[in-house]
């Protein structure tokens, strides 16, 4: 599994969740799913660090793309860690499948969650995202990471891509009801074939 199935994983899941419970109701719902996967995600990077500082942060990542699926650049500058991503898989899988009214919920919730499970002593201001209509997404995070070891570390405990739809589909299951999951598996292996992600 690859990018591609994380993402339509989840705009599968959050479009069954509006039609089934309506639009309000739907979009709690997304985000208490999705802020309790980030949330375990960020705890499972800190849990992982040495320091559980914002460099162990970017080093514990936990996903890695193939090479051009994602176009980002960092900076390091005045007490802060920016990211400005102009290319992003997740929106393109979304685009490509007519989701996007679905898919970018991910964007409002994932990365702030993820660094608030983390609980370190640096928060997250998510500016712009290109899921939501911008151009790019601007992620600041509350402290300067040392550029030099970063780009002197390998990125630790990558997890494939199995593993976090596996991960996503146990946040999910958690809050969602029967019709919601069996809607999803049905769309999904309708187009992957069938699986044992559901099982």
């Amino acid at each position: 599994m690859e990018i591609l199935h994380h993402a339509l994983l989840y705009a599968l899941l959050c479009k069954h969740t509006i039609e089934v419970l309506g639009k309000d109701e739907g979009e709690k719902a997304i985000e208490v799913f999705t802020r309790d996967y980030g949330l375990f995600r960020g705890r499972r990077m800190k849990n992982n660090s040495l320091h559980g500082d914002i460099n162990d942060f970017f080093i514990n990542g936990e996903w890695r793309g193939k090479p051009g699926e994602n176009i980002s650049k960092m900076s390091f500058e005045k007490g802060q860690s920016i990211s400005v991503v102009s290319k992003c898989a997740w929106y393109d899988t979304w685009k490509k499948y007519g989701l996007l009214d679905y898919g970018p919920y991910y964007c409002r919730y994932i990365d702030k969650a993820i660094a608030e499970g983390y609980g370190s002593d640096f928060t997250l201001q998510v500016e712009e995202t290109i899921g939501q209509g911008n151009e790019r997404c601007i992620f600041k995070w509350t402290a300067q990471a040392d550029e030099t070891l970063l780009n002197e570390s390998e990125r630790k405990h990558i997890l494939p891509f199995e593993k976090h739809c596996k991960d996503l589909l146990n946040s999910a299951e958690k809050y969602l009801d029967e019709t919601i999951l069996a809607k999803t598996k049905e769309d999904f292996e309708k187009e992957f074939g069938k699986t044992e992600l559901f099982d």
